[in-house]
């Protein structure tokens, strides 16, 4: 296994005990020039990263605490700065703009963690602006002086020195119900059996059962347990309103 692979193979996530020791701006600067190097449709890199410093902000804004937080955002205004500066007409704002733009995002998110990584600096990745129980998009956005227009942000990721490494990695499928070759595949009846035996195996570690008699139990029956339709509805509504200006075509 080359360094590459075992970089890859270490990355894990970190949660709730990075240090209060700090990342220097070179570090920082390594981690954001190597994240822009991955994939992105047309090169026209559709997105930005708002740099977020200091535990008392980032727990503000993500409900984590962290030296540094990356909020990665959907963002097309540059470009439509730019062809406006030549004079040229822009139109981004349409679903497959935005899905496209959304997985240079990802891209971005991913790639900056596996630097970070190398770098011994750990990661969070977090969907938490996204969730009304946690934070108010609105919010966010005035906090951090958001475009209303062209811009939408997808995830946030915690950076920082972690106390102490997990005493084991997170479990992982690898094959079956995971990897198709040459069509899709559904789980025959053995297999769903064969995954629920694996998953629920402690010694695989794919999580905590709770109060659960197993993982899977605890997984379909409290943490990922169906949400009213007025919680969801509540949670939809406020992602729509913010995608809108991507959306114009559906809501003129």
């Amino acid at each position: 296994m080359n360094e590459t692979l075992k970089v890859l193979n270490d990355l894990h996530t970190t949660h709730g005990n990075f240090t209060d020791k700090e990342i220097d701006d070179l570090t920082l600067k390594s981690i954001l020039e190597t994240s822009v190097r991955g994939a992105n449709a047309s090169n026209r890199q559709s997105y930005s990263i708002i740099v977020i410093r200091g535990k008392e902000k980032t727990e503000k804004i993500t409900g984590y605490g962290a030296p540094v937080a990356l909020l990665v955002c959907v963002d097309f205004n540059r470009l439509y700065d730019i062809g406006e500066q030549l004079g040229y007409p822009s139109d981004y704002d349409n679903l497959f703009n935005y899905f496209t733009a959304h997985t240079d995002a990802i891209i971005v998110a991913q790639t900056a963690v596996i630097a970070a990584s190398s770098l011994g600096v750990g990661s969070l990745i977090t969907n938490s602006i996204h969730n009304s129980f946690r934070r108010n998009l609105d919010d966010i956005y005035k906090e951090l002086d958001l475009p209303n227009e062209h811009f939408f942000p997808v995830t946030a990721i915690l950076l920082g020195y972690e106390d102490k490494a997990p005493e084991h990695k997170k479990g992982r499928l690898t094959d079956t119900g995971i990897v198709h070759y040459d069509k899709y595949n559904r789980l025959t009846s053995k297999q769903k059996d064969e995954l629920i035996e694996t998953i629920n195996d402690p010694s695989q570690n794919f999580g905590d059962k709770g109060d659960c008699d197993n993982y899977l139990e605890f997984y379909y029956t409290k943490w990922a347990a169906p949400k009213s339709k007025e919680t969801a509805s509540q949670m939809d509504s406020m992602l729509i309103e913010k995608m809108k200006s991507f959306l114009h075509e559906l809501y003129a």
